[in-house]
């Protein structure tokens, strides 16, 4: 015995027309961003901070996801950096709190950037990274650069003042990713 079922066709353009274009997020599927928040910064911080301070030099960004078992991308696109004298190092932290009363926790560091060749070694980082913070509460990211080794002052986003012609702009940029 053969059953067959048949629905009527439909065009997918007018169901979306009839939601005025607008999904709402329940029914995305897995895999879909939710939203998306950036953070700025367009100024240099000089470092005099010694070894294993760190350093708040502005960059933050926030949001509160919509789903407890969502994901955030976090971006860090470009964050150029300068060491002023030989024998420093130090690394990049993203640093991550829940809430606005919350502690600030290192989340993860890039490797280590060392000054070997000049006086005036310059570095430009970004990196992705997956967070599960597990939470539909406010979540503050920042990044904290600090100082592994040497005595020498670094420049956290190198160039914002606009020398050679060109004004930097660090960015750090969380989308929320449906599971």
């Amino acid at each position: 015995m053969t059953l067959r079922v048949s629905k009527p066709s439909f065009n997918i353009r007018e169901k979306i027309n009839e939601m005025d274009g607008v999904i709402p997020r329940e029914k995305m599927p897995a895999g879909s961003i939710i939203q998306v928040v950036q953070g700025k910064l367009t100024t240099q911080t000089e470092s005099t901070a010694g070894v294993g301070t760190n350093v708040d030099v502005g960059l933050y960004a926030s949001m509160s996801p919509h789903f407890k078992d969502s994901k955030v991308l976090v971006e860090l696109d470009s964050f150029p950096c300068r060491v002023r004298g030989s024998g420093t190092s130090f690394v990049i932290m993203l640093q991550r709190k829940f809430g606005w009363n919350g502690t600030w926790r290192d989340h993860i560091a890039t490797g280590e950037y060392t000054q070997y060749v000049t006086g005036h070694d310059e570095f430009n980082d970004g990196f992705n990274y997956m967070d599960s913070p597990g939470t539909t509460d406010v979540v503050y990211y920042r990044i904290t650069p600090y100082k592994v080794g040497g005595s020498s002052n670094i420049a956290y986003n190198h160039n914002a003042g606009g020398g050679r012609g060109a004004y930097n702009y660090a960015t750090l940029t969380l989308m929320e990713i449906k599971s």
